[in-house]
């Protein structure tokens, strides 16, 4: 190999590494206040777990301690319309409706840039409640998500609880015409599993997640099945695919992502350890720079 095609291999590969920028993640936090005890301050234990995720160089995170009316809008307006990759609404707050029209138009202009792919996570609000709920499991499950929306493009994470605290999760679903909501109140039972790969992989979750993380919960059903979304999310027909499920009698859906991420059933107690996520394209990359520099020198 000449040491001109070389060189621009070099660059080339140079040029891949420089532009694998993070993921930028916009985490709005407005679980708080009467029935979720002092999560509030602990939610930011989520967050920084997503930030500092192999080393800071997959996520940056904004996060926002206490999500009010207008912060969304000032947050988007603030930065090019395309820079936020990700916005996790991380929202338990009883019989409360947070955002107003400035958010809507925000949110709007920002999804119309690139429309967004969606998780929605009806367990979410029990990852934080304590420190001692931010388990190695609990931290696998949100940087899978985390993840999974990094690899379809980006999109919109919607994290609450049961009914009497899902206003706001839900003023997003209307807001992009979903034909279904957040709703009822449920129990999450020790007898449900998980469907696909999204939770499961590439990080590691072993099957202490449900008793620790999950069992005894309440929870509401997230809409699995198809909706058709008005405008604001692209005049598109989705499909949520159900990701975490349990019997509290009846199936109920407790994790759903708009994208297939499969459809293997696998029972809690089977959740054994995952193998090692595949390296990094960045990791890949810099080792072959480091093989392309070691021929060079010796050429």
């Amino acid at each position: 190999m000449s040491k001109k095609t070389l060189f621009i291999l070099f660059l080339a590969l140079g040029l891949s590494i420089a532009s694998a920028a993070p993921v930028n993640i916009l985490y709005l936090n407005s679980s708080r206040g009467t029935g979720t005890g002092a999560a509030s301050s602990n939610r930011v234990l989520l967050a920084n777990e997503l930030d500092s995720y192999l080393g800071g160089g997959v996520f940056d995170v904004d996060f926002v301690q206490t999500h009010v009316a207008g912060n969304l809008a000032t947050k988007i307006n603030a930065n090019a319309i395309d820079f936020y990759d990700q916005i996790w609404f991380d929202t338990t707050v009883l019989n409360t409706s947070l955002l107003n029209t400035a958010d809507f138009t925000a949110l709007n202009a920002w999804a119309a840039a690139d429309q967004p792919e969606f998780i929605l996570d009806s367990s979410y609000f029990k990852r934080a409640i304590n420190p001692s709920d931010v388990t190695a499991s609990s931290i696998a499950v949100t940087i899978n998500e985390a993840l999974a929306l990094k690899n379809v493009g980006g999109g919109i994470l919607i994290g609450t609880d049961h009914d009497v605290f899902t206003n706001t999760a839900n003023q997003v679903l209307t807001n992009f015409g979903f034909d279904g909501l957040f709703t009822g109140e449920f129990n999450i039972t020790n007898d449900g599993g998980f469907v696909g790969s999204l939770l499961l992989s590439p990080e590691t979750v072993d099957n202490t997640f449900f008793t620790t993380n999950l069992q005894g919960l309440s929870t509401s059903n997230v809409p699995i099945g198809t909706h058709v979304l008005n405008a604001n999310g692209g005049n598109r027909t989705i499909e949520v695919f159900e990701n975490l499920f349990s019997n509290s009698p009846g199936r109920v859906s407790h994790i759903g992502a708009s994208f297939n991420t499969g459809t293997q059933e696998t029972d809690i107690e089977d959740v054994e350890s995952f193998e090692d996520p595949v390296p990094e394209p960045s990791s890949i990359i810099l080792f072959s720079l480091a093989g392309l520099l070691l021929i060079w020198k010796r050429k």
